[in-house]
């Protein structure tokens, strides 16, 4: 599938992605990924926490960040960047294509 140019990855479904969770997800050419819910609004991060190699899509999200299920660190969503300890380097976060109630990232070129 293509829209601008561009190739384009399906990840899943919006509704697959109930509110204030994740879902981990696997596109070619990324690292695990998480599509993430907050409050109706979907974004894509890297899925691995930067401090404990763990699941993000596993911890729970609150007030715009999602919590790693290890050791309790915090990235704010939309930015990637850190905002509670251990945590303290920032996680990739990638553009989120809505396509029909579809969700989709961009191949890597």
């Amino acid at each position: 599938m293509a829209a601008d140019d561009q190739t384009l990855i399906y990840l899943c479904k919006m509704s697959a992605v109930q509110a204030n969770s994740a879902v981990r997800v696997l596109a070619e050419g990324y690292e695990p990924l998480a599509v993430c819910n907050v409050g109706g609004r979907f974004f894509l991060i890297a899925d691995t926490c930067s401090h404990g190699l763990a699941s993000l899509s596993e911890g729970d999200i609150e007030g715009g960040q999602i919590f790693c299920p290890f050791h309790g660190g915090s990235f704010d969503i939309a930015t990637g960047k850190p905002v509670e300890r251990p945590a303290s380097i920032p996680i990739p976060t990638y553009p989120l294509i809505e396509i029909g109630g579809d969700l989709f990232v961009a191949a890597k070129t």
